[in-house]
């Protein structure tokens, strides 16, 4: 894809709609993308349009590049620092970048969400290592001072180098280093949340890039901690729909499960499978998920108890079945398919929860590499969903047009990567995903009630 059609400007991906936005209390975020082939250029393209939608300088600057541009950041920040000279820049490197309902996932692309976020306090962070020597509440505490987790921690981005990073540890330890308080109910919350993804611009260690204001790396995590008069509001849609029954894991090792109610893992989801009507066989296509509950205290589970996670492969002789996950005995958990359907309701569904509310200022986008064009059959799908979910409802006279689309708004601004992981909420505790699409929404802190 070329950065340039003069002769078609209605084509070109450049050239959104303005959808920059601010509130009364001076919020403003605006989006800009490019797909000039010299990394200078697209930066000083993508930076003028940020100049034409915000009032002075960004607070945070967040730059998502395709993997024409993952060797070519310093020459990005660089331009961008000279042109916009944001307090804080994070950069990260992405098989494919989106900015308002447009995606880029073939040829050069930068991506980029400006913020102007008055009184909130911005802490940069690096996560270098982690001592395996460490209990989790030793490397919770760790983290906690490292990404600056205190009492006013609105929301925390993490960005990581999938090849480097041990998550298995990491990430419950992110979850964990969040301060807790106790609501008038007497149940214990923690407070902020915690979102972001794995870089994807590469298929081998030292082919990713991670930005943060002067910092350049191919490896490790980064991010920024966002505190004070500012409402970070996630939607995070995993998109699957269990089939079968709960089940409880009655032996188990590491991430194997060898029995499932007491038979062997593998007989019992064969059973299972067996027994599928010939439609949900033909989506085992797209991979065979197993949920795991995440509060085993509930009587019932339906959408958005269960942590989804791949089914890797069995083992006929043993009977076990290997899962992207580590796993053990008394756990509950479900099979689940994946499918386009489902994942468009499921993401409809999130979304109109948050319509409850006021409009967002804008929305940063973490999806997984599988949800895009090939998976929905069209471009843009979870961008658009997003970026359109709070415009005004047509008239009535144009819902009663038949076979014409009416866009009736411009979206909220927006942009953000296609990730080989994504991070987000689940239940209050904070996971590494696959196949979901992880959303933040920014809104000042007055616009949505609390309790």
């Amino acid at each position: 894809m070329t950065g340039e059609h003069p002769d078609h400007p209605e084509h070109d991906p450049e050239r959104q709609p303005d959808q920059s936005a601010s509130d009364d209390r001076g919020i403003a975020i605006a989006n800009a993308l490019s797909t000039h082939d010299d990394p200078i250029e697209a930066a000083a393209h993508a930076a003028s349009r940020i100049h034409e939608q915000l009032d002075g300088a960004p607070d945070l600057l967040m730059v998502f590049v395709t993997p024409h541009h993952a060797q070519r950041m310093g020459m990005i920040a660089d331009t961008l620092r000279d042109s916009l000279r944001s307090s804080h820049m994070l950069g990260v490197s992405a098989s494919a970048v989106m900015s308002g309902e447009t995606e880029i996932g073939e040829g050069p692309g930068i991506a980029m969400l400006a913020c102007s976020f008055p009184g909130v306090r911005i802490s940069p962070f690096w996560v270098d290592h982690i001592s395996p020597r460490d209990s989790q509440d030793e490397r919770a505490a760790k983290l906690a001072e490292q990404i600056d987790a205190g009492v006013d921690m609105r929301a925390a981005f993490f960005f990581a180098d999938p090849f480097s990073v041990p998550l298995v540890k990491l990430i419950p330890a992110l979850s964990a280093a969040r301060t807790q308080h106790i609501t008038a109910s007497g149940r214990i919350e923690q407070i902020g949340t915690i979102l972001g993804g794995m870089a994807s611009a590469a298929s081998r260690p030292g082919g990713n890039s991670l930005l943060l204001d002067g910092d350049i790396r191919s490896s490790g995590a980064m991010g920024v901690t966002l505190s004070g008069p500012l409402q970070v509001d996630t939607v995070v849609s995993q998109g699957c729909r269990p089939i079968g029954h709960p089940m409880i894991i009655t032996k188990a090792r590491g991430n194997l499960i060898l029995e499932l109610a007491g038979v062997k893992a593998v007989d019992a989801i064969r059973d299972i499978v067996h027994e599928l009507p010939d439609p949900e066989k033909e989506l085992l296509g797209n991979g065979l998920l197993l949920g795991r509950v995440i509060d085993e205290h509930k009587s019932h589970f339906g959408r958005g108890d269960f942590l989804i996670r791949n089914v890797m492969g069995g083992d006929e002789q043993s009977g076990a079945v290997a899962v992207a996950d580590l796993v053990q005995a008394g756990q509950t958990v479900q099979l689940h398919l994946h499918d386009q359907q489902t994942a468009r309701e499921d993401l409809s569904l999130l979304l109109d929860g948050q319509r409850l509310y006021e409009k967002p200022a804008g929305a940063m986008l973490i999806s997984c590499s599988g949800r895009g064009e090939k998976f929905f059959k069209e471009p843009g799908y979870d961008a658009r969903a997003i970026t359109h979910a709070f415009d005004p409802a047509p008239d009535g006279a144009n819902r009663a047009k038949s076979g014409q689309e009416v866009n009736p708004g411009s979206g909220i601004p927006l942009a953000g990567f296609f990730a080989a992981g994504e991070i987000g909420p689940v239940d209050e505790q904070i996971f590494q995903h696959g196949h979901t699409a992880v959303a933040g929404l920014f809104r000042s802190p007055e616009e949505v009630p609390v309790g």
